[in-house]
């Protein structure tokens, strides 16, 4: 009767503790969210200089950017042009806000509101480890 009692006891133990170590993991390093915001900040600066070629350096070699109305765009010198097309456009000035970062994988993932010129919308952005710095490797927007 008593292994019973201690079984049990043992299940709502690890019923309790693995929830909070799940939670745990979901936190995305401080030194991690630091960088990531450097990134970000580099990104805006950029975007508000009209610095295409900046711009496609904070992305990996091989990136990918979806937006909802143009489509798909992969790698470095693809992004560099898109960009160089947009401020062809004069877009407006970018603000971008961070609401949440998450870990995935080795990645992190970034939720942003964000807003170009008066145009708001939404931007999920992956971010990769390394290269020595925090990279972009995936982006997606929708206005």
């Amino acid at each position: 009767m008593k292994i019973h009692v201690l079984l049990t006891l043992a299940g709502l133990a690890i019923g309790f503790v693995l929830p909070t170590v799940a939670q745990e993991q979901k936190v995305v390093d401080p030194k991690a969210r630091q960088e990531i915001e450097a990134i970000e900040a580099a990104f805006l600066e950029a975007h508000n200089n009209r610095d295409a070629a900046t711009i496609a350096a904070l992305h990996t070699s091989d990136t990918v950017e979806v937006r909802s109305w143009q489509g798909l765009f992969s790698g470095q010198q693809a992004i560099q042009k898109m960009y160089e097309a947009d401020f062809a456009k004069n877009p407006g000035k970018m603000a971008n806000k961070i609401l949440e970062l998450y870990p995935v994988g080795g990645d992190v993932c970034a939720i942003i509101d964000t807003n170009v010129g008066g145009t708001i919308g939404h931007v999920v952005r992956v971010y990769a480890p390394g290269f020595p710095t925090w990279k972009i490797r995936m982006t997606y927007v929708r206005f």
